[in-house]
């Protein structure tokens, strides 16, 4: 039997929803063929909004209000800074403050090798805010359980989707070995080269633990203590900025769970990205996250 994609789950999942639950979906161009990546379904309950992401997120965030849990799809997560501020204002808020539930799904999907206006991951900023629960999932099993959460809870959920991981079939599995000198974490699309940076570690005589994150807010760094206790030295690598982001959150949650670790934060520069080589500004592949390794293993420090 062939297995499903992300890709797959995401549409299948989502056409369930609509179907069964009277759910909503609303964003920019989601009624093209193969919408966003062919992860939308044809149903009559998808929405294609006007060309205007506040107004868009009001529409999504107003079903909710009315008891038909919706999804908001942001083509490009850039686009998140347009349509935020219904949703860090007012629906991750209103429970607490009103008792009335506003809960939306927010598929802001990310990619790479794009312009400075749609290359963008912007993850971190949600975490910022209470009353939402940010995901990064790269797998189908990731994504349904990001998607299980929100159908239990009532607070929006920020998935942080990569359409780089829309073909991925498999799940993948935390990495541990006897005697590692560094342990080696991933967010996003970030992730997808730490089985190959730990290969070439490997084959100069340094062994490392890899692991995959998903949830970022709320982040689990008790899951890491006895490892961490183990192997003191850590990287957290994220595809989006590094700058007040989540890996330096990360990393410090890290080290304030085991004090006396020491746990470096690793993303994409504090420049600007671009389709032009100069500020192409890529996510770290394999090659960076081994000398960021071998520069704390060497000098103490990156």
């Amino acid at each position: 039997m062939e297995k499903l994609t992300l890709r797959d789950i995401i549409r299948e999942t989502t056409n369930k929803h609509l179907c069964e639950n009277n759910g909503m979906l609303f964003g920019e161009c989601v009624k093209d063929p193969g919408g966003v990546s062919n992860t939308i379904p044809v149903h009559e309950n998808v929405i294609d909004t006007p060309m205007s992401e506040t107004a868009a997120a009001d529409f999504a965030i107003g079903a909710a209000l009315s008891g038909r849990r919706s999804i908001y799809v942001v083509r490009f997560q850039n686009f998140m800074l347009m349509g935020a501020s219904p949703f860090i204002s007012f629906a991750s808020v209103v429970k607490g403050i009103y008792g009335k539930s506003a809960p939306v799904f927010i598929r802001a999907v990310g990619c790479d090798k794009l312009d400075c206006n749609h290359a963008d991951i912007l993850h971190s900023m949600f975490m910022h805010f209470s009353g939402m629960k940010v995901c990064a999932p790269m797998t189908p099993g990731e994504w349904l359980n990001a998607w299980e959460t929100f159908m239990q809870e009532e607070q929006p959920l920020f998935c942080s989707e990569h359409r780089d991981a829309f073909n991925v079939t498999d799940e993948t599995q935390d990495e541990i070995c006897e005697d590692a000198q560094i342990n080696l974490f991933g967010i996003s699309k970030a992730r997808q080269s730490l089985s190959e940076a730990k290969y070439i570690l490997n084959k100069i005589g340094i062994k490392a633990n890899i692991f995959h994150i998903a949830w970022l807010k709320p982040f689990n760094a008790e899951k890491y203590i006895e490892v961490l206790r183990k192997t003191p030295l850590g990287l957290v690598t994220d595809a989006g900025r590094v700058i007040c982001g989540a890996p330096e959150h990360i990393a410090y949650e890290l080290m304030h769970a085991v004090p006396g670790s020491i746990v470096y934060a690793n993303g994409i520069e504090d420049s600007p990205k671009s389709k032009n080589p100069k500020f192409y500004n890529a996510v770290p592949d394999a090659q960076l996250i081994v000398d960021k390794a071998l520069s704390i293993l060497t000098n103490g420090r990156m």
